[in-house]
């Protein structure tokens, strides 16, 4: 469901002219979601003040799909959000936030106790070595995983880090095995992280993941896996929990590799 969020938001990314159809139309339908399964072309386009000629154009350059298929993806997007909130019973605000407070706290104690030495030195190595740095990670992931890459270059290595998955599969593509990839999800198990990483091996890229899943695809695939704690809020799907922890792993990373180059 990410997917269909970030193309949009690619559009509006993509240019600095805001007066483009392409840019007119994804901003309509980011502001108008609720409205867009109900309606037809025609009234897309009147309501932009493009033709429907232009919307079909549209469509095809988000996914090669027709108007009908934009209309069920965003759907099914409405649908996903619609459940972002897994308990109608929440208690009061202030006693859901120092709950929250309380599990965080938690959380980092063991994500702390999970921290391997080897592991920390191995994935610094990796890279120390890597020519390129690409970053990986989907919905609240990939929000990390572009902060990690301004974080790197920072430190002088040539990053990336992309929004939407064909792009994402692209930048996998385009690796070298003297690259490292930095794979960040907290099951390890989402159907794109598993085609992810199946391309990432057949290229043979080091992969370090970030995953609070041992056992999961993620962690199978990868050369040095660094894991979080496993708890969350089960009544958010909102990761407020584990993205905090895998946040503190790229800080750990990113510590530990500005280490590294004060010793040289």
């Amino acid at each position: 469901m990410y997917n269909f969020f970030a193309k949009l938001q690619n559009f509006l990314e993509s240019s600095t002219d805001h007066s483009t159809s392409d840019h007119t139309i994804a901003e309509y339908i980011l502001r108008n979601l609720s409205a867009i399964p109900s309606m037809t072309i025609y009234q897309l386009a009147s309501a932009c003040h493009l033709s429907p000629a232009t919307v079909s154009r549209f469509c095809r350059k988000f996914e090669n799909i027709t108007f009908k298929e934009l209309k069920e993806q965003a759907s099914e997007f409405i649908d996903f959000n619609r459940n972002e909130i897994q308990s109608r019973s929440l208690p009061s605000s202030l006693e859901a936030v120092r709950t929250y407070f309380e599990e965080l706290t938690s959380s980092l104690d063991e994500t702390e106790a999970l921290l391997n030495e080897q592991a920390l030195q191995d994935a610094v190595e990796l890279i120390t070595k890597a020519e390129k740095l690409s970053f990986f990670g989907v919905t609240f992931s990939n929000v990390i995983a572009r902060n990690a890459q301004i974080k790197f270059m920072r430190l002088g290595k040539y990053t990336a880090s992309y929004g939407n998955h064909e792009n994402q599969l692209i930048e996998a593509e385009s690796l070298q095995p003297d690259d490292t990839a930095i794979v960040i999800s907290f099951s390890g198990d989402t159907r794109f992280i598993v085609k992810l990483t199946k391309v990432l091996k057949k290229k043979k890229i080091p992969i370090i993941a970030l995953t609070g899943n041992s056992a999961g695809h993620l962690a199978q695939m990868a050369d040095v896996i660094l894991r979080t704690s496993t708890e969350k809020l089960e009544a958010f799907k909102s990761p407020l929990i584990e993205e905090i922890n895998l946040q503190v792993l790229i800080n750990t990373l990113y510590m530990m590799y500005s280490a590294s180059l004060g010793k040289k």
